[in-house]
Protein backbone atom coordinates (compact mmCIF):
# COMPACT_ATOMS: atom_id res chain seq x y z
CA UNK A 1 0.00 0.00 0.00
CA UNK A 2 1.51 3.39 -1.05
CA UNK A 3 2.15 5.79 2.31
CA UNK A 4 1.94 9.47 1.53
CA UNK A 5 3.65 12.12 3.80
CA UNK A 6 2.72 15.49 3.44
CA UNK A 7 5.81 17.77 2.98
CA UNK A 8 6.54 21.86 3.15
CA UNK A 9 8.30 22.97 0.08
CA UNK A 10 10.20 26.50 -0.10
CA UNK A 11 8.10 29.25 -1.32
CA UNK A 12 10.62 29.76 -4.15
CA UNK A 13 9.73 26.15 -5.24
CA UNK A 14 6.93 27.72 -7.35
CA UNK A 15 8.80 28.69 -9.96
CA UNK A 16 11.17 25.31 -10.45
CA UNK A 17 7.69 23.57 -10.76
CA UNK A 18 7.39 25.95 -13.69
CA UNK A 19 11.39 25.21 -14.68
CA UNK A 20 10.55 21.29 -14.71
CA UNK A 21 7.58 21.33 -17.03
CA UNK A 22 8.73 23.09 -19.56
CA UNK A 23 11.99 21.06 -19.41
CA UNK A 24 10.02 18.03 -19.68
CA UNK A 25 7.98 20.24 -22.36
CA UNK A 26 11.70 20.79 -24.49
CA UNK A 27 13.01 16.73 -24.04
CA UNK A 28 9.84 15.26 -25.51
CA UNK A 29 7.99 18.47 -27.17
CA UNK A 30 6.11 16.58 -29.93
CA UNK A 31 4.70 13.95 -27.24
CA UNK A 32 3.44 16.30 -24.98
CA UNK A 33 1.79 18.13 -27.97
CA UNK A 34 0.27 15.16 -28.71
CA UNK A 35 -0.89 14.84 -25.12
CA UNK A 36 -2.70 18.02 -25.09
CA UNK A 37 -3.95 17.98 -28.33
CA UNK A 38 -5.88 14.36 -27.44
CA UNK A 39 -7.57 15.91 -24.30
CA UNK A 40 -8.54 19.33 -25.53
CA UNK A 41 -10.00 17.81 -28.74
CA UNK A 42 -12.21 15.10 -26.30
CA UNK A 43 -13.25 18.12 -23.92
CA UNK A 44 -14.14 19.85 -27.52
CA UNK A 45 -16.14 17.00 -28.72
CA UNK A 46 -17.92 17.23 -25.08
CA UNK A 47 -18.76 20.37 -25.13
CA UNK A 48 -20.99 20.50 -28.17
CA UNK A 49 -22.67 18.25 -26.44
CA UNK A 50 -25.62 20.82 -24.59
CA UNK A 51 -25.51 20.80 -20.73
CA UNK A 52 -24.34 17.45 -20.42
CA UNK A 53 -21.04 17.98 -22.51
CA UNK A 54 -19.48 20.64 -19.88
CA UNK A 55 -20.49 18.76 -16.91
CA UNK A 56 -18.76 15.39 -18.40
CA UNK A 57 -15.57 17.78 -19.20
CA UNK A 58 -15.55 19.22 -15.34
CA UNK A 59 -16.22 15.37 -14.11
CA UNK A 60 -13.22 14.16 -16.30
CA UNK A 61 -10.92 16.32 -15.68
CA UNK A 62 -9.79 15.11 -12.43
CA UNK A 63 -8.57 11.40 -13.81
CA UNK A 64 -7.30 13.51 -16.53
CA UNK A 65 -4.95 15.01 -14.03
CA UNK A 66 -3.70 12.17 -12.46
CA UNK A 67 -3.34 10.80 -16.18
CA UNK A 68 -0.67 13.84 -16.86
CA UNK A 69 0.98 13.25 -13.24
CA UNK A 70 1.47 9.44 -14.29
CA UNK A 71 2.49 9.98 -17.76
CA UNK A 72 5.27 12.66 -16.30
CA UNK A 73 6.03 10.03 -14.20
CA UNK A 74 6.86 7.42 -17.23
CA UNK A 75 8.85 9.98 -19.07
CA UNK A 76 10.67 10.35 -15.95
CA UNK A 77 11.60 6.78 -16.16
CA UNK A 78 12.45 7.07 -19.97
CA UNK A 79 8.87 5.57 -21.42
CA UNK A 80 6.92 6.64 -24.51
CA UNK A 81 4.74 9.63 -23.73
CA UNK A 82 1.64 8.27 -25.82
CA UNK A 83 -1.74 10.10 -25.36
CA UNK A 84 -3.86 6.76 -24.13
CA UNK A 85 -1.52 7.17 -21.48
CA UNK A 86 -4.04 10.09 -19.60
CA UNK A 87 -6.45 7.25 -19.84
CA UNK A 88 -4.45 4.56 -17.33
CA UNK A 89 -5.94 6.06 -14.20
CA UNK A 90 -9.43 5.75 -15.50
CA UNK A 91 -8.66 1.87 -16.34
CA UNK A 92 -7.25 1.32 -12.65
CA UNK A 93 -8.70 0.08 -9.85
CA UNK A 94 -9.22 3.51 -8.43
CA UNK A 95 -11.86 4.40 -11.37
CA UNK A 96 -14.90 4.35 -9.16
CA UNK A 97 -13.13 6.99 -7.04
CA UNK A 98 -12.02 8.87 -9.40
CA UNK A 99 -15.70 9.84 -11.18
CA UNK A 100 -16.67 10.37 -7.92
CA UNK A 101 -14.38 12.66 -7.21
CA UNK A 102 -15.14 14.03 -10.39
CA UNK A 103 -19.02 14.35 -9.95
CA UNK A 104 -17.93 16.16 -6.64
CA UNK A 105 -15.70 19.03 -8.51
CA UNK A 106 -18.08 19.40 -11.26
CA UNK A 107 -20.83 20.15 -8.59
CA UNK A 108 -18.40 22.55 -6.74
CA UNK A 109 -17.22 24.44 -10.20
CA UNK A 110 -21.28 24.48 -10.70
CA UNK A 111 -22.02 26.33 -7.68
CA UNK A 112 -19.22 28.47 -8.22
CA UNK A 113 -20.24 29.37 -11.29
CA UNK A 114 -24.10 30.23 -10.02
CA UNK A 115 -22.77 32.13 -7.32
CA UNK A 116 -20.91 34.20 -9.50
CA UNK A 117 -24.14 34.54 -11.91
CA UNK A 118 -25.45 35.96 -8.83
CA UNK A 119 -23.22 38.41 -7.63
CA UNK A 120 -22.99 39.04 -11.78
CA UNK A 121 -25.90 38.49 -13.39
CA UNK A 122 -25.37 41.07 -16.43
CA UNK A 123 -22.69 38.79 -17.59
CA UNK A 124 -24.18 36.56 -20.11
CA UNK A 125 -25.78 39.23 -21.86
CA UNK A 126 -22.58 41.76 -22.09
CA UNK A 127 -20.80 38.48 -23.64
CA UNK A 128 -23.47 38.26 -26.14
CA UNK A 129 -23.27 42.14 -26.75
CA UNK A 130 -19.27 41.62 -26.97
CA UNK A 131 -19.54 39.05 -29.32
CA UNK A 132 -22.34 40.64 -31.30
CA UNK A 133 -21.24 44.42 -31.66
CA UNK A 134 -22.37 47.21 -31.41
CA UNK A 135 -23.33 49.88 -33.52
CA UNK A 136 -22.19 52.45 -30.32
CA UNK A 137 -18.76 52.28 -30.17
CA UNK A 138 -19.01 53.42 -26.42
CA UNK A 139 -21.29 50.51 -26.01
CA UNK A 140 -19.44 47.82 -27.07
CA UNK A 141 -16.23 49.23 -25.24
CA UNK A 142 -18.82 48.92 -21.59
CA UNK A 143 -19.92 45.00 -22.52
CA UNK A 144 -16.13 43.87 -23.26
CA UNK A 145 -14.85 45.68 -20.13
CA UNK A 146 -17.92 43.66 -17.89
CA UNK A 147 -17.27 40.43 -19.51
CA UNK A 148 -12.99 40.95 -18.36
CA UNK A 149 -14.39 42.03 -15.23
CA UNK A 150 -17.36 38.75 -15.31
CA UNK A 151 -14.66 36.50 -16.26
CA UNK A 152 -12.02 37.72 -13.01
CA UNK A 153 -14.42 37.78 -10.96
CA UNK A 154 -15.86 33.62 -12.09
CA UNK A 155 -11.97 33.02 -12.06
CA UNK A 156 -11.46 34.40 -8.59
CA UNK A 157 -14.17 32.20 -7.49
CA UNK A 158 -13.02 28.98 -9.26
CA UNK A 159 -9.53 29.11 -7.57
CA UNK A 160 -10.19 27.78 -4.20
CA UNK A 161 -12.02 24.97 -5.79
CA UNK A 162 -8.31 24.23 -7.93
CA UNK A 163 -6.58 24.45 -5.04
CA UNK A 164 -8.81 22.39 -2.36
CA UNK A 165 -9.20 19.72 -5.98
CA UNK A 166 -5.14 19.91 -6.96
CA UNK A 167 -3.49 16.91 -5.78
CA UNK A 168 -6.55 14.80 -4.96
CA UNK A 169 -6.57 13.09 -8.31
CA UNK A 170 -3.19 11.93 -7.33
CA UNK A 171 -3.37 11.00 -3.72
CA UNK A 172 -6.95 8.57 -5.05
CA UNK A 173 -4.99 7.19 -7.75
CA UNK A 174 -1.92 6.43 -5.93
CA UNK A 175 -2.54 5.58 -2.50
CA UNK A 176 -6.66 4.18 -3.29
CA UNK A 177 -7.87 7.33 -0.45
CA UNK A 178 -11.68 7.60 -0.86
CA UNK A 179 -12.64 11.45 -1.71
CA UNK A 180 -13.13 13.09 1.13
CA UNK A 181 -10.01 12.03 2.80
CA UNK A 182 -7.75 13.07 -0.49
CA UNK A 183 -10.00 15.70 -0.70
CA UNK A 184 -8.91 16.97 3.06
CA UNK A 185 -4.83 15.90 2.30
CA UNK A 186 -5.23 18.47 -1.07
CA UNK A 187 -6.50 21.32 1.25
CA UNK A 188 -4.30 20.48 3.67
CA UNK A 189 -1.02 20.14 1.20
CA UNK A 190 -2.27 23.17 -0.56
CA UNK A 191 -2.37 25.65 2.82
CA UNK A 192 0.65 24.44 3.78
CA UNK A 193 2.98 25.52 0.49
CA UNK A 194 0.40 28.13 -0.64
CA UNK A 195 3.30 30.68 -0.87
CA UNK A 196 4.95 28.71 -3.56
CA UNK A 197 1.58 28.29 -4.91
CA UNK A 198 1.57 31.70 -5.68
CA UNK A 199 4.98 31.84 -6.63
CA UNK A 200 3.97 29.07 -8.83
CA UNK A 201 0.89 31.29 -10.71
CA UNK A 202 3.08 34.10 -11.15
CA UNK A 203 5.81 32.50 -12.58
CA UNK A 204 3.00 31.13 -15.03
CA UNK A 205 1.88 34.68 -15.75
CA UNK A 206 5.18 35.77 -16.33
CA UNK A 207 6.16 32.89 -18.32
CA UNK A 208 2.81 33.94 -20.59
CA UNK A 209 3.11 37.88 -21.29
CA UNK A 210 7.15 36.61 -22.35
CA UNK A 211 5.58 34.28 -24.49
CA UNK A 212 2.99 36.70 -25.99
CA UNK A 213 5.53 39.54 -26.13
CA UNK A 214 7.60 37.24 -27.94
CA UNK A 215 4.59 35.93 -30.28
CA UNK A 216 3.75 39.19 -31.13
CA UNK A 217 7.13 40.53 -31.98
CA UNK A 218 7.52 37.75 -34.58
CA UNK A 219 4.51 37.85 -36.31
CA UNK A 220 5.09 42.16 -36.73
CA UNK A 221 8.32 40.85 -38.11
CA UNK A 222 6.73 38.53 -40.66
CA UNK A 223 3.96 41.16 -41.51
CA UNK A 224 1.92 38.26 -42.69
CA UNK A 225 -1.58 38.54 -40.62
CA UNK A 226 -2.74 35.24 -42.75
CA UNK A 227 0.40 33.13 -41.16
CA UNK A 228 -0.66 33.39 -37.22
CA UNK A 229 -2.95 30.68 -36.82
CA UNK A 230 -0.19 28.75 -37.60
CA UNK A 231 2.46 30.59 -35.28
CA UNK A 232 -0.15 31.12 -32.61
CA UNK A 233 -2.23 27.74 -32.76
CA UNK A 234 1.06 25.43 -31.68
CA UNK A 235 2.74 27.72 -29.47
CA UNK A 236 -0.26 27.92 -27.35
CA UNK A 237 -0.68 23.94 -27.48
CA UNK A 238 3.02 23.47 -26.46
CA UNK A 239 2.88 26.33 -23.90
CA UNK A 240 -0.50 24.27 -22.18
CA UNK A 241 1.20 21.14 -22.58
CA UNK A 242 3.98 22.70 -20.23
CA UNK A 243 1.64 23.90 -17.85
CA UNK A 244 0.49 20.39 -17.27
CA UNK A 245 3.78 18.65 -17.22
CA UNK A 246 4.28 20.74 -14.56
CA UNK A 247 1.67 19.73 -12.15
CA UNK A 248 3.86 16.59 -11.62
CA UNK A 249 6.60 19.02 -9.61
CA UNK A 250 3.80 20.98 -7.71
CA UNK A 251 2.23 17.42 -6.27
CA UNK A 252 5.17 15.90 -5.44
CA UNK A 253 6.56 19.05 -3.99
CA UNK A 254 4.13 19.24 -1.52
CA UNK A 255 3.28 15.16 -1.09
CA UNK A 256 5.85 12.45 -0.49
CA UNK A 257 4.75 8.93 -2.21
CA UNK A 258 6.75 5.99 -0.76
CA UNK A 259 6.80 4.25 -3.82
CA UNK A 260 7.93 7.74 -5.83
CA UNK A 261 10.00 7.72 -8.76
Amino acid sequence: MTVMKLRTAPTLDGARWVRFGLTQLLRQPLPHAALFGFMAFAFSLLLTLPWIGPLLALALLPALIAGWVHSTDCALQGQTLTPLRLLVPLRSPQRDKLLLLGAVHATAALLMFGLSDLIDPTFREQWSQALGGQADDELAARAVEAVQQGMLLRAAMLLPVLLLFWHAPVIIYRTGSGVAKALFASALATLRNLGAFVVYGLTWVAADLLLSAVVGTLLGLIGQSSLAILIIVPTSMLFSAGFFASLHASVHGCIEFDDAA
